[in-house]
């Protein structure tokens, strides 16, 4: 079906000559109208895929029309015709929300050219528009899961920093705490505009010198391979969230080159000369002991009080483990949807001994469990006794027990007792209901 186009102008005889230059050039269903309230009437019954409206009009405006038809349209191609070339006009046109503004005469082929552009561009723009949406949905502070006062601490240090975009935010934790999460959640809990991208980069998975192109970019002719320029994550963040992953991992050479971007908020690309302002929030990652790689000498010590601005020490699951039900049953939310498999609760029995289990993994581990079991949902037959015991919070007596989650999921109560592994389905029998 061509899309319908919609053209609004108190001239009805250039209004109905440029329709007639539209069909002519385009596959378009055109509707000319001579009154913004018949346009509006007539949107209501039956929307257009794009409105050309002149400027000056008795009555409404074309930039008013531009600013009520975005009220209800965010993404509709609105293009904006006057007889005055007037960059003043022009730029409140643009700033209404107008996708165009041409003078006239008008060129029919550069305006046949420019509304099938935005066509095209509309359902891009729009699935985008969605994936942010569902990411701010994923990624915000109700990601973060757990009614321990630990946790509602990490979500509140999320809100409060989420708005301070030259903050640079060091997350501490042990392995599998949810560094990433929280680093997603404050990129995506900024407020309405904030715009930007969120890239990452973990800094043990390069060596230095291929860290600094991949994050700063580089100029053709850099070295060897550099056939033509690129940008470093840095420019494509702009204005977005610069993740740096295990940065406690930098060797000593970068640690130096990043410590100069932070403090002066400019870089060069490899090989390059002009300095760029750095358009992105930086927010840094480690599991590792910074003060202590500090006293070693393994870390600078004024790069260290320089990203950790705002820090937050994220729990380990052992410390919120009143909140293993609830991230537990939400794995088993999440893979009954992946897998397309009915598991509509965990026994009890088995969330007993989850509770029991250490987790050194924290978070991670216990996902890694959900996420495998689901997968392989096998049936197995365990030994009684092959359980270690727990005792003292967070020891086992068998200290040389090395176990894995895994293994420690699969085991039963009984002696030879079988076991369905759907879902988190630990060691005893779980009914699938």
């Amino acid at each position: 079906m061509p899309p319908k186009v919609y053209i609004l102008d108190d001239d009805l005889s250039f209004a109905k000559l440029l329709a007639v230059n539209l069909r002519g050039a385009g596959t378009f269903k055109i509707e000319v109208f001579q009154r913004a309230d018949d346009l509006f009437a007539r949107r209501a019954e039956e929307p257009s895929d794009a409105v050309i409206t002149d400027l000056m009009m008795p009555g409404m405006d074309g930039i008013a029309v531009t600013r009520r038809l975005r009220e209800t349209d965010p993404h509709l191609p609105v293009f904006v015709l006057t007889g005055q070339a007037e960059i003043a006009t022009a730029i409140e046109a643009l700033k209404s929300g107008a996708t165009e503004y041409l003078t006239k005469p008008v060129n029919v082929d550069e305006l046949t050219t420019l509304l099938k552009r935005a066509l095209k561009a509309r359902p891009l723009i729009e699935t985008a528009e969605s994936l942010e949406r569902t990411r701010k949905r994923d990624f915000s502070t109700g990601a973060i899961l757990g009614g321990d006062p630990k946790v509602e601490a990490v979500r509140e240090f999320v809100r409060r920093v989420a708005d301070a975009p030259t903050a640079t935010v060091l997350l501490l934790g042990e392995s599998g705490t949810g560094k990433n999460l929280v680093a997603q959640a404050i990129h995506y809990s900024r407020a309405p505009g904030g715009g930007g991208r969120f890239v990452e980069i973990n800094c043990a998975a390069l060596p230095h010198h291929l860290l600094e192109a991949e994050l700063f970019g580089y100029q053709k002719g850099a070295f060897t391979d550099a056939r033509e320029s690129k940008r470093g994550l840095v420019e494509v963040a702009e204005n977005g969230t610069v993740f740096l992953d295990e940065i406690g991992e930098l060797s000593p050479e970068f640690q130096a080159k990043l410590l100069n971007v932070l403090e002066s908020r400019r870089f060069r690309r490899v090989g390059g000369t002009e300095e760029l302002e750095v358009p992105a929030r930086f927010v840094t990652a480690t599991n590792r002991n910074l003060e202590q790689a500090v006293k070693t000498g393994k870390f600078r010590q004024d790069l260290y009080y320089r990203i950790r601005v705002a820090t937050m020490v994220l729990p380990s699951l052992r410390e919120i483990e009143g909140d293993l039900p609830v991230l537990a049953e939400h794995f088993r939310e999440f893979f009954s949807r992946e897998f397309k498999k009915d598991v509509r609760r965990i026994a009890p029995a088995a969330l007993a001994r989850l509770s029991a289990w250490r987790w050194p993994g924290n978070v991670r581990e216990l996902r890694n469990v959900r996420y495998e079991l689901f997968r392989s949902g096998d049936i197995a037959r365990r030994r009684k006794g092959a359980y270690p015991t727990h005792t003292g919070g967070v020891q086992w007596e068998r200290a040389t027990d090395r176990r894995s989650a895994r293994n420690l999921a699969e085991e039963s109560l009984g002696e030879a007792e079988e076991v369905r592994f759907a879902g988190l389905a630990v060691p005893s029998r779980v009914t699938v209901r």
